[in-house]
């Protein structure tokens, strides 16, 4: 299997482990992600259910050895919707079927402020959570409700107060900009009371209609007034520069912290390390194959102990298809690409494989090279996509 840099670098295979709530209060309007409302009894037993996975994919890792835990995430879904007995719960399974917690002692959940309470900010401290990442998206009540969200600003403020008086010194707040009705104004007032908050990082996300959800309809009907593309990348050159005037670096293309606090777990993704999801629907990356869990919750619900029974859609990942994501997911990072990491991956130069390309990127003032890293320059972030594409390879090279 070929290894990745951060890999390399602590001489084991680093793995970065998701955990997959996928349970919220109800669906926001932009949102195609699985997750969906469910009772306390459900709730009871998926959280047995995923205990058991946890177990059963913690004998792998001990038996299989050379691996090392870099990570944990809970994402969702809202899984701050638990209780927060339920998190402890999940935490300790990691770490008993483990035998270790993560190198980096990063443990992120992530957390929607209508369901935060000082209860349940104890027990994620006492369980071992280290960093809370807070769905915030707006500071306008007016464009929080447009998008379905469960929460005002004013319980956002207290969130993240509450969780400092708990003594969590690592806190994240997801924005999104590009929303219905949202003016420039609008996202510049809320980057000001995000930064006044002093939260360690920051990400700013662009909304993404994505088909089968109700602003996806609302579209298509014309019922839906967005911000034009102008507009939209004024934001984002906003949140660009207010951020790194207020000292945060922008190490991702989304993603922005303050020193020290760039989130590991993601890193990892965008470095092609290993990665374990467990839960319903969550994605792996593994031993030179992607694999998925169901998403039929009494599937997982009756035969999580059994990991391979709930794996569908494994893939073996080909040395051109790692080379693309390689490229894809190096460039989004501000360092970008690193030649040598290129070739010590993949035993050939990065512009062996993709001269022509990395010219004409060039030449469009997409790309820069310098001290022997590839990485998009301001333009080239307004078009990734564009620049993206160009690292497909023919599938006759696969």
């Amino acid at each position: 299997m070929r290894k990745s840099s951060a890999e390399m670098e602590f001489g084991m295979k680093n793995l970065a482990l998701y955990l997959h709530v996928p349970f919220c209060l109800r669906k926001c309007r932009y949102c195609d992600f699985l997750s969906f409302s469910a009772d306390a009894s459900i709730k009871r037993d998926y959280v047995e259910a995923l205990k058991r996975e946890i177990e059963a994919r913690g004998r792998w890792f001990r038996e299989k050895g050379g691996y090392r835990l870099y990570s944990v995430f809970i994402g969702g879904g809202t899984p701050s919707i638990l209780e927060g007995g339920q998190v402890g719960e999940l935490l300790s399974s990691v770490w008993n079927a483990f035998g270790q917690k993560p190198m980096t002692n990063e443990v992120t959940l992530e957390a929607n402020p209508g369901t935060i309470t000082q209860e349940k900010i104890r027990c994620w401290k006492q369980a071992g959570v280290t960093r809370v990442s807070v769905g915030v998206q707006a500071a306008q009540n007016i464009l929080l409700k447009r998008l379905g969200r469960v929460h005002t600003w004013e319980e956002t403020l207290e969130g993240i107060q509450e969780l400092r008086c708990a003594g969590f010194r690592s806190i994240s707040a997801d924005l999104m900009m590009g929303l219905p009705g949202q003016s420039l104004e609008d996202w510049t007032d809320t980057l000001a009371k995000i930064l006044a908050m002093g939260v360690e990082h920051i990400s700013c996300y662009s909304l993404i209609l994505e088909e089968g959800t109700p602003f996806y309809r609302e579209e298509a009907a014309g019922k839906l007034s967005l911000p034009s593309d102008e507009e939209e990348r004024r934001m984002y050159h906003t949140a660009v520069r207010q951020l790194a005037a207020a000292g945060y670096r922008q190490y991702e293309i989304s993603n922005f912290a303050k020193p020290g606090y760039a989130c590991l777990h993601n890193l990892c993704y965008w470095d092609l390390t290993s990665y374990l999801g467990l839960g319903l629907g969550a994605s792996s990356y593994l031993e030179g194959t992607r694999f998925q869990n169901t998403n039929d919750m009494q599937n997982y619900l009756k035969n999580s102990q059994y990991p391979r029974s709930i794996q569908e859609n494994c893939t073996v990942v080909t040395q051109a298809r790692e080379m693309e994501e390689y490229m894809f997911l190096g460039l989004r990072r501000t360092d970008g690409v690193e030649a040598d990491s290129f070739r010590a991956r993949f035993g050939a130069g990065v512009e062996s494989v993709y001269g022509e390309a990395l010219a004409a990127l060039q030449r469009k003032g997409f790309l820069q090279f310098k001290e022997g890293r590839i990485c998009l320059t301001e333009l080239g972030r307004d078009f990734a996509n564009q620049v993206f594409v160009e690292f497909l390879l023919d599938p006759e090279t696969e």
